[in-house]
């Protein structure tokens, strides 16, 4: 089990690799989520580097490596899900996962940089 300094930096982690896709990390996205529009997956991108709506039902363990995001009727996208389902034109999760620096393993120590490789996958939920 990790320490709380762990967690820490595990979090710091997975919040550069989510505001910053790609860059410290690999990315990938699903054949679901390649099917939205531009546009959409543009403004899905926005809400996914912006989410902030962390708790313990998304959160359970303070990493910040999950998350939803919810494209509503009206054609906007958010991080707050709404009451009313029907509100919901799609969801978009997003996760990251920690591998061995060869990508074959889990990595046993994912707050050490040198250790873990962090793979960001953004899918859409009936893909899950």
């Amino acid at each position: 089990m990790a320490t709380p300094e762990q967690i820490d930096t595990i979090r710091r982690l997975n919040d550069a690799v989510r505001q910053n896709p790609g860059t410290a990390s690999l990315a990938n996205v699903t054949i679901g989520f390649q099917s939205l529009t531009e546009l959409d997956r543009l403004a899905a991108l926005v809400a996914i580097t912006r989410y902030s709506r962390f708790d313990g039902d998304n959160d359970p363990y303070g990493e910040h490596d999950f998350g939803a995001v919810y494209k509503l009727a009206s054609g906007a996208w958010s991080e707050d899900r709404p009451d009313d389902v029907g509100a919901i034109a799609q969801t978009v999760f997003w996760k990251v996962d920690y591998y061995d620096p060869s990508l074959t393993y889990g990595s046993e120590a994912p707050w050490d940089e040198r250790l873990t490789k962090r793979v960001l996958t953004i899918m859409l939920a009936s893909e899950y």
